[in-house]
């Protein structure tokens, strides 16, 4: 079985249901696959909504319940992970600190990381495992 980390555009193109992840969706859906992903996806959505450059009506209590809809789970950082974000290479061109701990949860979990942002395959040479939609 395959597993997947989501990333936060991702997750907001399910929320959407932009046609841009309707394939995703489907494999959620239809395949057994172990789709997840990380509490920094959650924090990020947060302060998306909170600075409203996100305009959804979701709170806490509405994204469980989609993601509990979707068969997402929530994975947490634990002290495991920490090795993966401190050696994790900088790379000048995309230093969104929010998207390098989402890569390196990924990598310590051994996640195919699905993500719009091609930037993300910078970090195929440090391990991530990454699908653009």
């Amino acid at each position: 079985m395959r597993r997947y980390f989501i990333d936060t555009c991702v997750l907001i193109w399910l929320i959407e249901n932009n046609k841009r992840v309707r394939k995703v969706a489907s494999d959620i859906k239809y395949y057994q696959g172990d789709f997840a992903i990380s509490i920094e996806v959650v924090k990020e959505f947060a302060n998306l909504l909170a600075t409203e450059k996100l305009k959804m009506d979701y709170d806490e209590k509405k994204l469980i319940r989609k993601l509990m809809e979707l068969g997402i789970e929530i994975c947490y950082i634990e002290e495991k992970h920490l090795k993966y974000i401190f050696e994790l290479p900088y790379f000048p061109e995309h230093g969104d600190q929010n998207d390098r701990n989402i890569i390196a949860h990924a990598i310590a979990d051994k996640r195919i990381l699905i993500s719009g942002d091609t930037r993300f395959a910078l970090y195929e040479t440090a391990g991530l495992k990454f699908l653009e939609v």
